[in-house]
C-alpha cells in the first residue's frame, strides 16, 4: 500500500484528495504514508544540478584576493532577503565542514539565520555549538545569537554554550566586570578552542538592524568617525579597510566578542556574505586573511570582480601620473 500511494502522489501526480478518494484514507493518513515513504528509500528525491557553474568565477576570485571562495546562486531582492537566501544557499558547504566532534562558533545576523534555519538535521552529539561575540535582541530574533545556537544545538543533538552578556560594554571596567563571571567564563574560555567559526560580515550604511544596531553603535557620530578611518568592513566587530588593513578603536575594545588572535588560529573560519553594500567588506576581509573561506552569490561575486577591475585601473593611472611626475622636463640647447 505504501508503494501505491507513493507512486500514486508522486508518479501519476494525484492529489491527496484524489488519492484519498480512491483508497478511503484520510489526506493527513496519505501525507503521513509519502512521509514514511521517503524515510525508508521507497522515495528518493534528487534535484538537478544547478545550469550555471559557478567554479570559475569562485577561482578567479580566489586568484585574485587569495582566499578560497564558493559561490552560490543568487536572487536580486531587499538585502534582507539576499543576505537570508545566500546563507540557506551556503548551508550545505557550511554542512559538510562541521566536525562531529568539537567546537563550533555562530555569530548572529540575517545571512547566518538564513543558513541555521536551512541545515538539514544531522545528530552529532558530540558537538559543542556557541556565540562569537556578545549580544541579544529580543525585538529582532535573528540578532539574538543565543537562539540561533540553540536552535542550531536541537537541528544536531548538539550541546549549547550560551553568553548571557551583551555585545558591547559601556566601559573597559564594565567589560572586565562582566568576563570574570562565572556563567560568561564557562562560553568564552571555549573561544580558545574553537575548531570551526561561521559568521557574517557588518559593513557601514547597511540597515538598522544590522551588525552596526545590535552592538550598540548605530549612531551617526561613529558611523562618520568609521568612515573618516576607512573602515568598510567589520569582522566579529574587529574593524578593517578595503586593503584588509585592522584598525584599532575604542569601540571595538569595549566589545564582548571573540579576539583577533582566537580568529587567526581558528583552522575553518568561514565568512558567509552577500549584496552590494557589502563588496568592499568582502574585497577587505579577503586582505586580511583571517577568512579561511568565504562564501557568496554570484551578483555580488560579480560585482566584486568588477570593483577589482575598477581598483586596478586606478592604480594604474596613479602610476603613470607619478611616472610623469618624476620625468625630469627637457632642456632646450
Amino acid at each position: 500500500m505504501l508503494r501505491l500511494v507513493a507512486e500514486l502522489y508522486y508518479i501519476r501526480e494525484l492529489s491527496l484528495k484524489e488519492i484519498s478518494e480512491i483508497t478511503s484514507l484520510s489526506p493527513a493518513t496519505i501525507s503521513r504514508m509519502n512521509r514514511l515513504a521517503r524515510e525508508r528509500k521507497v522515495v528518493t528525491i534528487s534535484v538537478a544540478a544547478a545550469d550555471s557553474n559557478f567554479g570559475e568565477l569562485a577561482a578567479d576570485l580566489t586568484s585574485r584576493l587569495g582566499t578560497q571562495f564558493i559561490i552560490t546562486p543568487g536572487h536580486r531582492v531587499d538585502p534582507v532577503n539576499q543576505a537570508r537566501i545566500c546563507g540557506a544557499a551556503a548551508a550545505p558547504f557550511v554542512l559538510e565542514r562541521l566536525p562531529f566532534d568539537g567546537i563550533v562558533g555562530v555569530s548572529a545576523g540575517h545571512t547566518i539565520n538564513g543558513m541555521l534555519a536551512s541545515l538539514r538535521k544531522a545528530p552529532r552529539p558530540r558537538l559543542g555549538i556557541l556565540p562569537l561575540m556578545g549580544g541579544w535582541n529580543a525585538a529582532y530574533p535573528h540578532l539574538d545569537a543565543n537562539t540561533l545556537v540553540r536552535d542550531m544545538a536541537d537541528r544536531f543533538q548538539a550541546t549549547a554554550y550560551p553568553l548571557h552578556a551583551p555585545a558591547l560594554c559601556d566601559n573597559l571596567e564594565t567589560r572586565r566586570t562582566i568576563l570574570l563571571n562565572d556563567t560568561v567564563r564557562a562560553t568564552t574560555e571555549r573561544w580558545d578552542h574553537l575548531d570551526v567559526a561561521v559568521y557574517g560580515v557588518g559593513a557601514p550604511g547597511m540597515l538598522r538592524t544590522s551588525t552596526f544596531a545590535w552592538t550598540g553603535s548605530a549612531d551617526d557620530a561613529i558611523a562618520r568617525e568609521f568612515a573618516e578611518l576607512g573602515v568598510v568592513g567589520n569582522i566579529l566587530g574587529h574593524l578593517y579597510d578595503v586593503n584588509g588593513k585592522l584598525i584599532t578603536h575604542e569601540w571595538t575594545a569595549r566589545l564582548i566578542t571573540v579576539s583577533l588572535e582566537q580568529l587567526a588560529r581558528i583552522k575553518t573560519s568561514i565568512a558567509v556574505l552577500s549584496g552590494d553594500d557589502k563588496v568592499r567588506a568582502l574585497v577587505g576581509l579577503a586582505r586580511t586573511g583571517l577568512s579561511s573561506l568565504i562564501i557568496t552569490d554570484d551578483l555580488t561575486a560579480q560585482s566584486t570582480l568588477q570593483y577589482l577591475a575598477d581598483e586596478a585601473r586606478a592604480s594604474a593611472r596613479s602610476d603613470r601620473g607619478k611616472t610623469t611626475e618624476k620625468k625630469p622636463a627637457a632642456t632646450k640647447r
